[in-house]
């Protein structure tokens, strides 16, 4: 089930299928939003693997990526959840049944929204499919959040272990997404913390995502 959490200060426009929340009711909150494949049995998964980098998405044309101090804290909020939940993490990616992406929009200008899994393909440097192995693509097994806003933190999680006999098409799916929508203060220590709020806050309201 979809949830919405209120957790900080943001004007938030989220457009979807379903019903919209009340943006006069949450304008003066931080939003997390979660998805997951119904379908999917979480405690089947064992080992994790996620860069040591994040990538922001900007107006720049060449790939960026978040690697200093505060973009490590984030990832390792993200870590710390997934081994609270049971999983353990890899240094190797073909030692992963489960794969995880983060990204960070700071700028909207290059960058404006998808109406199918498949927006990242034209951005450089993203975790294009490749990235996890010899993969055609992949894809959400559910409905996905159409746009995002400047300060969005974005996490997918995704099954590496895709049974090729059972399937017509080598395709990767992500079986959990987590977006974390804020406003860009000035600082970056409270943008940190804001971001590490939110993904423990998604880790939360995601109680089937565990061993």
């Amino acid at each position: 089930m979809k949830r919405f959490v209120p957790i900080l200060l943001v004007l938030f426009l989220f457009a979807a299928c379903e019903k919209e929340p009340n943006t006069d009711d949450l304008d003066d909150n931080f939003l997390v939003y979660t998805d997951y494949d119904k379908t999917e049995d979480f405690g089947s998964f064992t080992k994790f693997y996620i860069p040591d980098s994040i990538l922001l998405i900007t107006d720049s044309k060449e790939a960026q990526y978040w690697k200093d101090d505060n973009a490590l804290r984030i990832i390792e909020a993200c870590v710390d959840n997934m081994e609270e939940r049971g999983y353990q993490r890899v240094d190797k990616k073909d030692q992963a049944d489960l794969g995880i992406q983060m990204s960070y929009v700071e700028d909207t200008h290059y960058f404006t929204g998808y109406s199918d899994p498949y927006w990242w393909w034209d951005y450089p440097g993203y975790w294009y499919p490749g990235y996890w192995g010899n993969w055609g693509g992949w894809y959400y097994p559910y409905r996905v959040v159409y746009s995002y806003n400047v300060g969005s933190l974005l996490t997918e999680l995704i099954n590496l272990e895709v049974n090729e006999t059972t399937t017509n098409t080598k395709k990767l799916s992500v079986i959990w997404d987590a977006y974390m929508t804020g406003l860009l203060s000035s600082s970056h220590r409270i943008n940190t913390e804001l971001a590490i709020t939110a993904v423990n806050q998604a880790f939360i309201q995601s109680p089937y995502l565990k061993k």
